[in-house]
């Protein structure tokens, strides 16, 4: 059975929406490249009473060039 064309027009017209959202919310190609570098590096994790400390190998970058943060 044929789909009414002005039936198969608004609903094209009301899922525009949703696909723009998805393109705008798309991970850049940055942020990708990023999140695979971060995946892929070792750290090493130490665990003490009051505190953790991270041993990461970012060649490159200089201890004062990182930025740390935390969200609870």
């Amino acid at each position: 059975m044929a789909m009414d064309p002005l039936l198969s027009t608004v609903q094209q017209l009301l899922g525009v929406p949703d696909d723009l959202e998805k393109l705008l919310n798309a991970p850049t190609r940055s942020y990708v490249c990023d999140t695979k570098a971060m995946a892929s590096t070792p750290v090493d994790v130490k665990e003490y009473p009051n505190s953790y400390v991270f041993i990461i190998d970012m060649p490159g970058l200089k201890s004062n060039d990182i930025k740390v943060s935390q969200s609870v």
